[in-house]
């Protein structure tokens, strides 16, 4: 689920960002730049997790045929990325629930519905309520580039107690389902 991405992008620098050279180096513009560009959204490799992006290598500056002031830099970059497999065993906070079924969430990157269509008469199912750990399967995902998180699709497996969540994910890591 969590892996490093490399990423390859140009960014272009106006010479308003380049006169703030006097006050930081310009690894930190760019940086600043492909951070406010991928970070905390979904990147072709996944969903990018917050203040993960390190810079690896950047090239030397240069100005395109059509002078416009801009300078352009291409930066090699990695990036933690959370992307959702299917069959993956996880354990996720409910943060909303209705008579669809329950919505829950992992470390922001993945939005997670559990049908309640899948669940008649599971009264585990029904006892659960927002703020509580559940361990869920999940299944289908989809995402666009730029997208706030990854929504996927998921099956329950049980509610969690609040003094058994530790020992769960200690099991569930060990499994490797959790990766």
């Amino acid at each position: 689920m969590e892996s490093t991405a490399f990423f390859e992008r140009k960014l272009t620098v106006t010479p308003k960002e380049l006169n703030q050279i006097r006050d930081k180096p310009i690894e930190t513009i760019l940086h600043d730049q492909l951070k406010k560009n991928i970070d905390g959204k979904c990147s072709e490799h996944g969903f990018v997790l917050r203040d993960s992006i390190k810079i690896i290598s950047r090239s030397m500056g240069y100005y395109d045929q059509s002078y416009t002031g801009e300078t352009s830099y291409f930066v090699k970059a990695e990036a933690k990325v959370v992307n959702s497999v299917d069959d993956t065993r996880i354990i996720a906070e409910v943060i909303r629930k209705n008579k669809m079924g329950l919505y829950a969430n992992f470390r922001d990157a993945l939005r997670i519905i559990v049908p309640r269509d899948l669940h008649l008469g599971n009264e585990e199912f029904e006892s659960v309520q927002i703020g509580d750990k559940i361990e869920i399967e999940l299944k289908k995902s989809k995402f666009q580039i730029n997208d706030p998180y990854i929504l996927v699709s998921a099956l329950f497996l049980r509610k969690l107690r609040p003094g058994n969540v530790e020992e769960v994910m200690a099991g569930v890591a060990e499994s490797k389902s959790f990766e």
